[in-house]
């Protein structure tokens, strides 16, 4: 009996380890697109904004400037170029930021613990917790 629970458990503790966790391998690196803080000229960006498919990045020369003057639009999963719309002043590549992040193997759960078990007091025990019910109290004087 104990050796059958003893397999059955290993089996499920093994199943649990090759379990694939998600689509994706655990060391892919999740990179996102974000417009570089500035143009080839010096100009920060201003106006952005992104569509889900291009990035746009407005980089205006004088403040309240159109956004539409002086921008370029990059590729949201690439990050490359699409569209120079800022005299040739634009970064070939929008900047990147990826992480790495592994997944965490999974666990089989903690088997439960036992119940503490209560015990019965030895005959000494009790002569002592009666003894201690007799004694009379010891007054205080305030």
């Amino acid at each position: 009996m104990h050796s059958l629970l003893f397999t059955l458990s290993a089996l499920l503790a093994l199943a649990a380890v090759h379990a694939a966790p998600g689509s994706q391998p655990s060391n892919v690196p999740t990179c996102t697109f974000s417009c570089p803080p500035v143009d080839q000229l010096g100009f920060a960006v201003g106006a952005h904004s992104n569509d889900g498919t291009n990035l746009f990045c407005s980089y205006p020369a004088v403040a309240g400037e159109d956004a539409n003057d002086f921008f370029c639009k990059y590729s949201e999963t690439t990050g490359a170029l699409t569209q120079d719309h800022d005299a040739g002043l634009c970064a070939a590549t929008a900047t990147s930021s990826c992480i790495t992040r592994r997944s965490a193997v999974p666990r089989a759960p903690a088997p439960p613990m036992a119940a503490p078990v209560a015990r019965a007091p030895t005959p000494e025990e009790v002569k002592r917790r009666a003894s201690l019910k007799r004694r009379k109290p010891v007054p205080v004087e305030a």
